[in-house]
């Protein structure tokens, strides 16, 4: 028996380090993006700095811009991330599908620099999901386009007609997918100009709106637009009408976006920026199931 013990103890001695390598191989690091964006990021260590519309740290740089298009208020966050692990998901009451909350709320739990309405995707039946790499739900959907974030800090939107479950899976399994996120539509096509027909989607006509856009890896933008006719905090005497989905997607490619993604609008849309809403939502806004947040990196 003590000759079996020393055995299995010299197996179990040999087994550790190709299960640990193993572990390594399915956990790809996030891409560093510190030399590639230099001139936005502080020194490390260094106390951040924040105004009422940029926020500057070593790990992010975000800088938001307010102005008039089409009558309405948008708000552009322009963000460079060190690593895409800055950019997260939170759910209301900690878990998917779980409960719906307000997006302040969810942004102070999620220490958030900002934060916007996300997709709530967790309202439909079928569909990929996947929140800073967990796996929410591993169905299709035939019916809506995905974005998908990768721990590369590549973004891309895959229309619901070319979703390949087999290859997505693939990279799921790998660890190589960070989000997922099912709401939709797509706003641009592979060449990042502006997709013009929506006349297969009800939600094309004008309403508040909040979408996420791609430059580069490591370099994002949140968009949001006021609507419904609440009073313009921009312009005096005016109000906001909201967007349709042609020129939120004009408004993306004028940015210079090369991938862009509508998430849930209407009275869903909110801006918050240092815990602040930033926007004008709809009647007040209500509770969402989650909110796409950008927050600072532990040294």
């Amino acid at each position: 028996m003590k000759h079996l013990s020393k055995l299995l103890a010299l197996l179990l001695s040999l087994l550790l380090p190709v299960i640990a390598l193993g572990e390594a191989a399915t956990s790809p690091a996030f891409a560093d993006f510190s030399e590639k964006f230099a001139d936005k990021f502080l020194p490390q260590g260094a106390a951040p700095i924040m105004t009422e519309n940029s926020y500057q740290s070593d790990s992010m740089n975000i800088t938001i811009t307010g102005s008039r298009v089409e009558r309405s208020d948008v708000y552009v966050v322009d963000i460079y991330v060190r690593s895409v692990e800055c950019f997260q998901r939170v759910h209301a009451g900690g878990g998917y599908g779980k409960t719906t909350s307000r997006v302040r709320t969810m942004a102070a739990d999620g220490n958030a620099i900002v934060a916007m309405t996300g997709d709530n995707g967790h309202y439909f039946n079928a569909g990929w999901s996947v929140s800073n790499g967990k796996v929410n739900r591993d169905t299709p959907n035939r019916m809506r386009d995905i974005a998908i974030v990768y721990r590369s800090g590549e973004m891309v939107t895959v229309n619901h007609a070319d979703v390949d479950n087999d290859q997505i899976r693939a990279d799921v399994d790998a660890n190589n997918i960070w989000h997922i996120f099912l709401f939709g539509p797509a706003l641009l096509d592979a060449q990042g100009k502006a997709t013009l027909d929506f006349s297969n989607i009800t939600i094309h006509q004008e309403n508040p709106r909040s979408a996420i856009g791609y430059f580069e890896p490591g370099h994002y933008c949140f968009v949001q637009v006021d609507g419904r006719g609440v009073k313009s905090a921009l312009e005096e005497r005016r109000s906001s009408i909201g967007l349709d989905l042609n020129h939120l997607a004009q408004l993306m490619e004028s940015l210079g976006c090369k991938a862009a993604y509508n998430l849930d609008g209407g009275q869903s849309s909110m801006l918050v920026f240092d815990g602040k809403i930033y926007s004008t939502p709809f009647e007040g806004g209500r509770n969402v199931g989650d909110a796409i947040i950008i927050k600072d990196l532990p040294d």
